[in-house]
């Protein structure tokens, strides 16, 4: 099968939406599927090359990629007409965008369209794309990142079909997490840790609502343990550490950004992965996603065969249980203390969920994701 992807997304990038893109464009070709991605220019990654992608996001088959540039000024909308010009011109058996606006100009065409949302439209403009799209043979399906997604999507657009919405959320490559002659204490070693230390690692942006100011009062608290946390930008990453030095923490260490291919082995060093998401969660593009969200760090802490302890969150809990991960409630700092003591000192109970966890995520891969999805 010829399989368009038509993303909204700029190649390379460290967002979690490039990421997600790359890794279902990988799987489809997994798959056996042809695959061309669409994608903005990066002029901030202009000279990465194949094989920089290869490290970037850990993807291992090579598929096609067209980038386009995009004008904010203009609303991208010469990017999206550049794509559907391509579109037209070459030939596809299914079109997969997370764009409204892609798939309603694919949908226009007649092109069959696969249509993932990750947010719930609510604007004027997008409430009127969304039910143009609803009302075209050519959608073939709506796929959605949560069953809360879907439930709040059927409520606000009540025209929308239940039967044409399913709901699979992110996945993992397990193979990156198998059979590793990986060393930690070689490792740690390396970053100029401690190895004896405890290590409580956070994997992920620094955006409001994801915990960052919960881990410095936990890095207060454990003066005992290194705290670690990896991801977000340059800006983002010098704040925290001058907050850092200013509190007088020598127990938290920001690492910034860290390519995906190389994430599991940095996972191989802690002793606990958290996820101290807050009531309210913001992602790059803004709003508050956490009645919804299906973040791509939980099914890889699941695959590192590390302890979990995350925030109990509803959204969450479509994947989490206590079968596999302690459930701390968000802002609860003494709770969150506790658990990762407990966590820390029972290590029966530690290995069980982690063994527990491991074993769900083995049934959530990208490619079985990809192929559900093209199947369904």
């Amino acid at each position: 099968m010829n399989v368009t992807f038509w993303s909204d997304s700029v190649v390379p990038s460290i967002a979690a939406n490039s990421i997600q893109v790359m890794k279902m464009c990988d799987a489809f070709t997994k798959l056996g599927h042809t695959t061309t991605l669409h994608a903005k220019k990066s002029h901030k990654f202009s000279s990465y090359n194949r094989a920089h992608l290869k490290d970037l996001y850990g993807i291992t088959t090579k598929f096609n990629i067209i980038y386009h540039s995009s004008h904010r000024s203009i609303r991208h909308l010469d990017y999206d007409l550049k794509v559907l010009t391509r579109l037209l011109t070459t030939k596809t058996d299914i079109v997969y965008t997370r764009s409204l606006r892609g798939a309603l100009l694919a949908n226009i065409f007649g092109k069959k369209t696969i249509l993932e949302l990750h947010f719930l439209p609510i604007t004027t403009s997008s409430t009127r794309i969304l039910k143009k799209i609803s009302a075209s043979n050519s959608l073939h399906k709506i796929i959605v990142i949560s069953n809360r997604l879907k439930q709040l999507l059927l409520s606000k657009h009540p025209y929308l079909s239940a039967n044409r919405i399913e709901t699979f959320h992110d996945a993992v490559d397990i193979e990156r997490f198998s059979g590793s002659s990986f060393d930690p204490t070689a490792k740690k070693l390396g970053l100029n840790l401690n190895p004896s230390r405890k290590i409580i690692m956070y994997v992920g942006h620094l955006y409001p609502g994801r915990g960052i100011n919960l881990i410095e009062q936990l890095a207060e608290k454990l003066p005992g343990i290194d705290f670690i946390v990896i991801g977000g930008t340059e800006n983002e990453v010098l704040y925290r550490k001058t907050r850092s030095e200013e509190m007088g923490l020598c127990n938290l260490v920001y690492y910034g950004f860290i390519p995906n291919a190389k994430l599991h082995n940095y996972y191989q060093i802690a002793d606990i992965l958290i996820m101290p998401y807050q009531k309210q969660v913001s992602v790059s593009s803004g709003g508050n996603t956490v009645d919804w969200m299906s973040p791509m760090k939980t099914f890889e802490y699941m695959a590192s065969g590390k302890p979990l302890i995350s925030s109990d969150l509803p959204a969450l809990r479509e994947v989490l249980n206590e079968d596999v991960a302690v459930l701390v409630e968000p802002d609860n700092v003494e709770q969150w203390k506790s658990s990762i003591e407990n966590t820390l000192t029972n290590c029966s109970f530690a290995n069980k969920i982690a063994q527990n966890a491991r074993q769900r995520a083995e049934e959530n891969t990208w490619e079985s994701r990809a192929h559900n999805i093209l199947s369904c």
